[in-house]
């Protein structure tokens, strides 16, 4: 079955203020990586994302959660001490102790808080006051398949809600094959992004969503091009070359020069800044565009990072993460 969808996944960041590495060409320094070597990606996936529990997305006010203390951003883990998986068993749960005081059992920032709340009659329904969701899906882009340890990793970045930006805590997340099928070009202004389709084959399973990227376990087998992962010290400002898919499932590469501005020191999902200059990929994209979240990040033969972010007073430029920093996290 085909669903037409726009990238839902990538977080946006805004043009800021930038430091200047020093004369050398060198981006940092690190440790040796030992002659690791993975595939490289570039093809766009899909994903459906469960979250644990439901999470909160807007109280209203004065409501009885809100006079409860109930935050934008708390995760409904149980009620009345029975675990909560989804929205369907909170929506099901109010309906049952309509009439009674409900004990709520929420994740705030990993500290586990009771709230006692009792629903009220609003507008012929019972409810408590919030908004709620436990699932989203979206595209991105595979950043590298890792044969060692039959696994793949994704976005550069963790998925997060797209209000807050916080990240989301994961049941699970079932990854498949995506085709895409046009493009929202980027503008100053206007990230744009990637607009396609899911496939039904699973290719595997989120196991990880951390904020440096998501991280699965592989159900297929792949035999696409490996190359060695670059080390900190061997990143340099020049000439490189994102691999990624703009139409289709074919990825391919477009030119790309590294800047010598980084944010190493402050954020590890802006340790490269890249700039696109090939006139394919500016003509159809506007530059970097959600959905290109993950592409690898080639240089001298070598992989050495992954794209995470689009400037977007700027789409022409954007932040990328440095491929060892993805491999630490995975371990």
């Amino acid at each position: 079955m085909k669903k037409v969808i726009s990238f839902i996944i990538a977080i946006v960041a805004i043009l800021g203020v930038y430091n200047t590495i020093n004369p050398s060409n060198a981006i940092a320094t690190s440790s040796d990586l030992k002659n690791k070597t993975v595939q490289i990606g570039g093809q766009p996936f899909g994903i459906k994302f469960y979250s644990e529990g439901a999470l909160v997305t807007k109280v209203r006010e004065n409501s009885p959660a809100d006079k409860a203390g109930m935050r934008v951003n708390d995760i409904i883990i149980g009620i009345n001490n029975e675990k909560v998986k989804d929205n369907e068993v909170v929506r099901n749960k109010i309906e049952e102790y309509k009439n009674q005081t409900i004990k709520f059992t929420i994740n705030r920032d990993y500290e586990i808080i009771d709230l006692s709340i009792k629903p009220e009659n609003h507008n012929g329904n019972y409810t408590v006051g919030i908004w709620i969701k436990d699932s989203c899906a979206g595209i991105g882009t595979i950043t590298y398949y890792d044969t060692n340890n039959n696994t793949f990793a994704c976005l550069g970045h963790g998925i997060c809600d797209k209000e807050s930006t916080n990240l989301l805590p994961m049941a699970e997340g079932d990854i498949c094959p995506a085709i895409i099928q046009s493009v929202d070009k980027a503008k100053s202004g206007y990230a744009g992004g990637l607009n396609g389709y899911f496939l039904d084959d699973e290719i595997g399973k989120a196991y990880y969503n951390s904020e440096y990227g998501l991280f699965c376990n592989k159900e297929i087998e792949t035999s696409y091009k490996e190359y060695k992962v670059a080390t900190k010290e061997e990143v340099k400002k020049g000439t490189a070359y994102i691999y990624t898919t703009v139409e289709g499932s074919s990825p391919k590469f477009y030119k790309v020069t590294i800047k010598p501005e980084c944010h190493f020191f402050f954020d590890k999902m802006k340790e490269i800044t890249i700039e696109v200059t090939d006139k394919e990929l500016l003509k159809k994209t506007g530059g970097i565009v959600q959905g290109m979240s993950g592409s690898p990040i080639i240089q001298d033969g070598k992989l050495v990072g992954a794209v995470t972010h689009v400037f977007v007073n700027n789409p022409e430029k954007g932040y990328g993460i440095l491929a060892e920093t993805m491999i630490e996290e995975s371990k």
